[in-house]
């Protein structure tokens, strides 16, 4: 059976690779997945489980000064829709294997770093499959209006319907849509599906535009950005509260809507920027900037499991409760590592040197 023309949506799934050459957006990515591995490694020291291990030792309040440090992180769901449209792979049933694949492979990491109890922990991996999924429907069956309109529904609807639902208790389905402040439950549809949507928008006026009139979609997307950051600052949610109890609590993931507006607001203005400055740069092939970008997955899968367990390990040998060397050993390891797992994701993928294909059994 020859399954090639499946082959080629798999370049999705492994790497995200940019049929479109897009620097600018390589660079930011690679920030932003730096920002990813040194947050992980940080909280991985610094909590029991989901609590902190001294709510009035210096990483906490550290840890709360630099809150602001999260929007490189929740602007990742409008890099993922934006790639998504850059690839310009909507088939329905590919894009439902997609989805599949992100969701199984997302239980899966949950398995092997934090055991069976947690399998189901729903994390940005099931919601970016699932957002995929239903942004291709929306593709397929109406138009990119219906994509827009989705996407700030979820955005303005997230906090009040939340409060609606609440009376019917947490269960799983419905904690998947709005969250729940449990340290299980991330990236609910509620709003932050609207950030991918938003996030293929934006592609697809910066495709539009690119070769005709950057400069104008530049000063556009930056005007937004400011005005959006602006109207959170004057809400003063630009930035979530810490939470002792789960780091990584409702305040992020069950955020206010200014904290959202000012995530979109963060990334438009970044994008321009970066369309700047680094329009026409040209990034190594095995280079961390390449290598983190295009190896996002499976760094991803790999520092969230590496630091979880070498996180125990240190605290075993070396207190963490207050600066000190050993406590930079785990994020520049997992800086070095996550190059090498990039670039070898980029040997092994982008350059087909082994491909993985579903089959349909008969």
């Amino acid at each position: 059976m020859d399954n090639s023309h499946d082959r080629d949506s798999y370049d999705t799934i492994f790497v995200m690779v940019d049929i479109k050459n897009w620097p600018a957006l390589d660079f930011i990515k690679f920030i932003c997945v730096t920002v990813m591995i040194l947050v992980h490694a940080h909280i991985m020291l610094i909590i029991n489980y989901d609590w902190f291990l001294n709510a009035n030792s210096f990483f906490y309040k550290a840890t709360e000064r630099f809150m602001f440090v999260g929007l490189f992180l929740m602007i990742l769901p409008m890099f993922a829709g934006t790639v998504f449209r850059i690839n310009d792979n909507f088939e329905l049933r590919k894009i439902a294997k997609l989805a599949i694949f992100l969701i199984l492979i997302g239980f899966f990491m949950n398995l092997i770093t934090w055991g069976w109890n947690n399998v189901f922990l729903w994390n940005v991996l099931q919601f970016i499959g699932l957002s995929f999924l239903i942004i291709s429907f929306l593709k397929n069956h109406y138009s990119d209006k219906a994509i827009i309109f989705l996407s700030l529904l979820v955005i303005f609807a997230a906090e009040p319907l939340r409060h609606s639902f609440a009376r019917f208790g947490h269960p799983y389905w419905l904690n998947i849509f709005f969250g729940v402040n449990n340290g299980q439950t991330f990236w609910p549809l509620f709003p932050w599906l609207g950030l991918v949507g938003l996030g293929f928008i934006f592609a697809d006026y910066y495709i539009r535009y690119k070769d005709t009139d950057i400069k104008k979609f530049n000063l556009i997307s930056a005007a937004i950005g400011v005005l959006l950051i602006a109207i959170s600052i004057l809400r003063k949610e630009a930035i979530p509260l810490l939470d002792p109890r789960f780091i990584l609590g409702s305040s992020v993931f069950q955020p206010k809507i200014g904290f959202v507006l000012a995530s979109i607001g963060f990334f438009c203005v970044f994008v321009s920027a970066a369309n700047t400055f680094f329009n026409k740069a040209k990034f190594r092939k095995y280079g961390i900037v390449n290598s983190y970008s295009k190896g996002i997955l499976w760094i991803y899968i790999f520092q969230m499991f590496a630091s979880y367990n070498l996180a125990i390990l240190i605290k075993k040998f070396f207190p963490i409760d207050g600066p000190s060397l050993a406590y930079f050993i785990l994020p520049v390891a997992m800086i070095i590592l996550s190059w090498f797992v990039g670039a070898m994701s980029i040997r092994l993928f982008a350059e087909k040197r082994l491909v993985i294909t579903l089959k349909r059994v008969k």
